[in-house]
């Protein structure tokens, strides 16, 4: 067996994509090759600097056995700022070259560069839900896949005239973007598109791209949003219709995006993902309308600067303690005095305060974005607080104004 050392890490050159295509396909089952336009806009989102591979000088043609890489990124924290993140992705490891400490020197090189470059957080979507939490990633938002089998009626009368109506591509592309960044504005954990990003979600409907089963993607605005998906008339029967994504900055515009697409003509089952927290079921006349088929973890952060990652957003509601955070993985860890004032946070190095809150880095992180209640941790044995009333204070302060969503996997 090769030792560690014989493999050689390094940062990207324009050579190695094409193996980064295929060790990417053939790491996460993709059946359908990257045409040249998909590959060009994904070049162009990623720089060579941001991807580390590993190769395996020992084996003829030296192939390439490990990559992990960076989007750069921008997303929106509790408060409305926004914060550039690397997001971690398109990482993996040869099947051949299996418990050699590859991914770990990968990550390790990565989370060097972005400390180096000053980022408070870091994020991801795991595809495996026990790796990242050795790199100090914790699960912090979360999703509910939905199914919907009959027309549903909401609650709430329909308007004498809907403001929702159909579009064409160009119609949507014209106005998608500025609606978006208005429902970043009020949902925290959501990562905003450069034009890159929306090329690449245009690309993706193409007929070569999108899965064989889909007809053309359907587009729903309304002056506050707007609602995409797609039918499937291949299977035998009534076709389904599957949502891709509905954007509301208000709740009018989610209940009148939802009053349509939850009564499609002539469609037997209805599918789509929620984010947690979001209000359809309770705007239904039949609570039971929208079924759950499952739930599961969406984005991971990693905390990075403890100070620099708390100071970035706002809190319900006023704290002062000491808190205490354990980072073996990384240079976060240590004693903080927290102390929240009219939603900012102050914190500092060293004790103080009242009371004390103990964590690991990955709960922090899972923390961050409100989707994950600190009273649960603790009942996992996960936070630590020195009273129930310090717990109960520390699990409110993460609360949010809205439930926290993502808007872009990647």
């Amino acid at each position: 067996m090769a030792s560690e050392h014989r493999l050689q890490f390094r940062h990207a050159v324009d050579d190695d994509w094409p193996e980064i295509f295929a060790a990417d396909a053939r790491a996460f089952g993709s059946d359908a090759p990257r045409d040249d336009a998909l590959k060009a806009n994904e070049r162009g989102r990623i720089a060579n600097e941001d991807v580390v591979i590993a190769r395996d000088p020992a084996l003829p043609g030296e192939p390439l056995v490990g990559q992990a890489m960076y989007y750069r990124l921008a997303m929106s924290v509790p408060g409305g700022a926004r914060l550039d993140f690397p997001g971690l992705t398109w990482v993996s490891v040869a099947a051949t070259h299996r418990r050699r400490g590859i991914l770990r020197e990968l990550l390790t090189r990565l989370r060097a560069k972005w400390h180096a470059e000053g980022h408070p957080i870091a994020a991801l979507w795991a595809s495996e839900g026990t790796i990242y939490g050795r790199f100090g990633f914790g699960p912090a938002l979360f999703a509910d896949d939905v199914r919907i089998d009959d027309r549903q009626e909401m609650r709430i009368p329909a308007p004498k005239q809907s403001q929702v109506r159909y579009a064409t591509a160009d119609q949507f592309i014209q106005v998608a973007p500025a609606l978006y960044e208005r429902w970043a504005d009020v949902h925290p954990g959501v990562m905003l598109r450069d034009e890159l990003w929306w090329e690449d979600y245009l690309l993706d409907d193409r007929p070569s791209a999108r899965p064989f089963t889909t007809g053309d993607r359907q587009y729903l605005l309304h002056p506050d949003g707007y609602a995409t998906y797609h039918l499937d008339s291949t299977a035998p029967g009534l076709p389904a219709a599957r949502i891709e994504e509905v954007v509301a900055a208000t709740d009018e515009a989610h209940t009148e995006l939802w009053r349509v697409l939850s009564s499609l003509d002539l469609v037997v089952t209805t599918t789509g993902t929620l984010p947690v927290g979001d209000p359809l079921r309770f705007k239904l006349v039949d609570l039971r309308g929208v079924k759950v088929v499952d739930h599961y973890d969406t984005l991971w952060v990693a905390i990075l600067d403890v100070p620099g990652a708390l100071r970035a957003r706002t809190y319900a509601r006023d704290l002062d303690t000491t808190l205490v955070v354990d980072d073996p993985v990384g240079e976060a860890g240590g004693s903080y005095r927290l102390h929240i004032a009219d939603g900012t946070a102050t914190v500092t190095e060293g004790p103080g305060g009242t009371g004390e809150i103990a964590c690991a880095i990955t709960d922090l992180g899972s923390l961050y974005f409100g989707g994950v209640d600190a009273r649960s941790l603790a009942a996992a044995g996960r936070v630590r607080a020195s009273s129930p009333e310090l717990l109960t204070a520390f699990a409110d302060v993460w609360r949010t104004a809205a439930h926290p969503a993502t808007g872009v996997d990647f």
